[in-house]
């Protein structure tokens, strides 16, 4: 463990000390005990032995060795097994020791193989422990820069909290909303899964993280299913999505496809200061957010093309809802609703070319305009006038937004 230090190792030692000694004895049959640095035993498959001072310990602690006890030695030491003992050490500390009991020629040959197994086990769980504990300082940083208030909170002290994890408080970013996600309900219910989803939650975390490495961006779990990456746009002044965030988000992409997985991302704006961090992380919720009621999951979904959907959610939710029950009412009691809506929606994208929205809906070009008269009976708004189909659309939008 690179900066691994005695008084953080030792917990970790008496935490566990039991569990390595159980799982010890049952593989190799023999009674295994550990001690801490001042030879008391914390852990041991002879429960009597706990919390009595194991006297080899002492010996093999201060020369670093491994020490043998005869049936001699230890008939002149109170509460001692002839046996094996050996030092624990991690990162060149000695947190204590391990010692094996029966006969000491036949127990050496378990000796290493137990000192290293028990060593290996600590610092296994001492990395991870690190792992998490930085995971939840990261997500309290996620949460801190949610509910910021520009103008109100300092930002000095959000930019501390950054500094103090490892990152650049100004280094531009974009904040990107990551949902995994996927067509098969089997996948779906192993993906959610609180127990079962757990490998393949981790998996697609450490993915995301090795995409948009520390320290120039960082990534935080939401829940189970999504995660927050405030990704670095490096150098480029363009559109962010064209550099660096946008390629991370394709090998997301991939990799995720790999596992029988789809993304959808939702990107907020750009992050040139703490403070617009703050917009850049709402700014990503609601792009996903709108993406999702759109209903077109697996797209990377940026603020910059929903202006206007993020306009009319500052709109009374009442008056949104009346207004867009009033203009959709006529077209919604029609068998023939939906596609009138299908219709509509291909007509906003090119509404001055007819031609162009008849070949993408596959009809002829009087079918086109038989639908557009079947619209106008049906709402009252002719949606070849400006006016009609701009007042139809924010009632369709309002609809989706409110649903």
């Amino acid at each position: 463990i690179i900066g691994c230090k005695e008084r953080e190792a030792l917990p970790m030692l008496r935490r566990f000390a039991q569990e390595i000694c159980k799982t010890t004895h049952d593989i190799i049959g023999h009674h295994v005990l550990v001690t801490d640095g001042n030879a008391v035993i914390i852990g041991s498959s002879d429960p009597s032995r706990l919390f009595t001072v194991h006297t080899p310990s002492v010996e093999c602690m201060r020369s670093r060795a491994e020490t043998y006890t005869d049936r001699e030695e230890a008939g002149r030491m109170e509460g001692v097994k002839p046996g094996v003992t050996l030092p624990v050490c991690l990162a060149g500390e000695v947190v204590g020791s391990i010692a094996i009991a029966g006969d000491h020629r036949e127990v050496a040959r378990y000796g290493y193989l137990v000192q290293k197994q028990a060593e290996l086990f600590i610092r296994e769980q001492v990395i991870q422990e690190s792992a998490g504990a930085r995971d939840r300082a990261i997500q309290e940083l996620t949460a801190h820069i949610a509910s910021f208030a520009p103008g109100n909170d300092d930002p000095a002290i959000l930019a501390t909290r950054i500094r103090e994890l490892g990152f650049e408080p100004d280094t531009p970013r974009i904040c990107l909303i990551l949902e995994p996600g996927s067509d098969s309900p089997a996948m779906l219910d192993k993906l959610n899964d609180p127990v079962g989803g757990v490998s393949v939650r981790s998996g697609i975390r450490e993915m995301i993280r090795y995409v948009f490495p520390e320290p120039a961006s960082f990534c935080s779990s939401l829940g189970q299913t999504r995660f927050a990456v405030f990704a670095s746009t490096g150098a480029s002044p363009g559109d962010p999505l064209e550099g660096s965030p946008g390629e991370g988000c394709r090998r997301c992409r991939e990799n995720l496809e790999q596992m029988g997985l789809s993304l959808t991302v939702g990107a907020g704006s750009l992050a040139r200061t703490v403070e617009d961090l703050h917009y850049s992380y709402g700014d990503a919720w609601k792009a996903l957010t709108i993406g999702i009621k759109k209903n077109e999951p697996g797209k990377i979904h940026r603020i910059g093309d929903y202006l206007m959907e993020d306009l009319l959610t500052t709109v009374n939710v009442k008056k949104g809802r009346r207004f867009a029950r009033n203009a959709l009412s006529g077209l919604r009691k029609t068998p023939d609703g939906g596609e009138m809506l299908h219709t509509f929606r291909r007509w906003c994208l090119h509404p001055c070319s007819p031609g162009i929205v008849a070949k993408e809906l596959n009809i002829h070009r009087n079918t086109l305009h038989y639908r557009i008269e079947k619209i106008r009976k049906a709402t009252g708004y002719d949606i070849r006038s400006f006016r009609d189909a701009f007042e139809l659309f924010m009632a369709v939008t309002l609809e989706m937004l409110h649903e």
